[in-house]
């Protein structure tokens, strides 16, 4: 990927996590200190930005998810919690509460970004079976617990409510996969 497009898709999630869906094409020149016109000629539109944008995040959750599997000071159970939470260190101050605002305006967009929670689990899946086998975790259907965390993560997203809130996406993610491995220890 050549530097401007990335330089472009980090302006997106700058202009994103400042305004929500309200940024233009002008605030990300203006932030970037470059023409529209350099902006088109990486994209050809809003739509374009947006999934490319959606990919290059992904991709970047996907390298910390490396990093976190590469760990060896991490215990199994964290593992898991840092893999269904994972944010690259770049992406923790992204105010996530307003990707609901996609759903409307943009719904191929956050298509795509349900697509990709609901995708990608396969580290995560070969983790759950471990803790299951080690009897560190209850013996659940790994597809029971995938669909708990994916439609936390799903709200968390679709919902105005945490917007409402004094906890910023990051905690919230913390909290819930907090309550979601808690509950799922086995006790002695």
């Amino acid at each position: 990927m050549n530097e401007i497009r990335q330089k472009i898709m980090e302006a997106v999630i700058d202009q994103f996590n400042s305004k929500g869906m309200k940024f233009t094409m002008d605030d990300i020149s203006k932030e970037l200190h470059i023409s529209k016109k350099t902006i088109y000629k990486e994209f050809d539109d809003k739509d374009e930005l947006f999934f490319a944008t959606v990919e290059y995040g992904f991709s970047n959750i996907k390298k910390k998810e490396a990093e976190v599997l590469a760990d060896d000071s991490l215990d199994l159970l964290e593992k898991i919690s840092m893999l269904i939470v994972c944010l690259p260190d770049n992406y923790k101050n992204i105010d996530f509460r307003k990707v609901y605002q996609l759903k409307e305006k943009y719904p191929l967009v956050y298509r795509k970004v349900a697509e990709r929670i609901e995708s990608d689990w396969e580290e995560t899946e070969k983790l759950l079976k471990e803790a299951i086998d080690k009897k560190l975790i209850k013996d659940l259907p790994i597809p029971l617990i995938k669909l708990i965390i994916e439609g936390a993560i799903e709200k968390f997203l679709t919902s105005k409510e945490l917007s409402n809130t004094k906890y910023s996406y990051e905690e919230s993610l913390n909290g819930m996969i907090d309550i979601i491995m808690n509950g799922l220890k086995v006790r002695d």
